[in-house]
């Protein structure tokens, strides 16, 4: 439990909205059947169709914040790890709106929290990218500015 205090906020924040987001997933949209005897509504999970990738996804989110915290020698603190948990978590919230836009009828509030997390995982994994970029060293900003003016 130690190692997942230790993580940094973004890697946290990026866990818990994973997690809701698959908690989410299972009540996602209310399909109702009306007919002349009597309404037959039920609940419709977000794993058919596209949102089989936007769940698939958002587990490989969490799969990608847990590592370090199962395998605690990886260092998962660089530059490409933020890139791809970003790209990971752009996926995600192009698959969700994907997935909305296929099942827009019937649609609960749930759905659209699920896009509102979404959204928050891809923001909050950009920032990190951001954070990263300006944490560079000063070999590497010489580097790049270097490269920039030739």
């Amino acid at each position: 439990m130690r190692r997942f205090w230790n993580r940094p906020l973004g890697s946290k924040l990026i866990l818990l909205f994973a997690l809701g987001y698959l908690g989410l997933s299972t009540v996602w949209q209310r399909p109702c059947a009306i007919d002349r005897a009597s309404a037959l509504c039920g609940y419709k999970t977000e794993w058919h169709g596209i949102g089989f990738w936007a769940g698939l996804l958002a587990v490989a989110v969490l799969l990608w914040e847990l590592l370090p915290i199962f395998f605690p020698r990886l260092s998962m603190r660089g530059w490409p790890t933020a890139v791809i948990a970003a790209g990971l978590g752009i996926a995600l919230a192009v698959a969700t709106i994907a997935k909305m836009i296929a099942d827009n009828a019937f649609l609960t509030g749930y759905a659209w929290v699920g896009f509102a997390l979404s959204l928050a995982i891809m923001l909050t994994a950009i920032l990190r990218v951001r954070f990263r970029w300006l944490k560079r060293g000063p070999d590497e900003s010489a580097a790049l500015g270097d490269t920039l003016s030739s």
